[in-house]
């Protein structure tokens, strides 16, 4: 039996891939005031805050960074991405919307410098490599992904 000292604990993240009918889908650069990611392209999201579920995180993450309010019944399971960046590692849980409410803009200026559409397909250059392994697997249909985890499986190197 594992004690409660040794149980595995990470940040549990909460990313959105909202895409357009033109299969593009909307990126957010961070501002390079920011910690973590500053100047790079990430999907609207962020850390899942206690009491709350998945989804509704989700939710919260898409009105606070770029203004679009998503319907629960909208939102569409697209995965489950184990990153292990440098530092850190954590798990992202991951969900596609295709309809919402509103247009998007930078609701966030203190936390980013603007709005990008982009390819999912060949994302920037300038995009977190936690967001580029999120698009590859959600353009693949991939449910489940590891990130920088070694000889356990496939996985993406990021």
């Amino acid at each position: 039996m594992t004690s409660s000292a040794h149980r595995y604990r990470t940040v549990v993240d909460v990313l959105a891939v909202l895409q357009r009918p033109d299969g593009r889908v909307l990126l957010v650069r961070r501002s390079p005031r920011q910690a973590y990611a500053p100047n790079l392209l990430t999907v609207p999201g962020g850390h899942l805050e206690h009491g709350e579920s998945v989804a509704a995180g989700t939710l919260r993450e898409v009105l606070e960074e770029v203004g679009l309010s998503v319907g629960e019944s909208d939102l569409e399971f697209s995965g489950l991405i184990h990153y292990r960046g440098t530092s850190d590692a954590r798990i992202g849980v991951v969900f596609a919307a295709r309809r919402w409410r509103g247009e998007p803009y930078n609701a966030e200026p203190d936390k980013h410098t603007g709005l990008v559409w982009a390819a999912p397909t060949r994302p920037p250059a300038d995009c977190h490599p936690y967001t580029a392994a999120a698009l590859a697997a959600f353009c693949a249909g991939a449910l489940y992904t590891p990130v920088n985890w070694g000889p356990a499986g496939p996985e993406v190197t990021a």
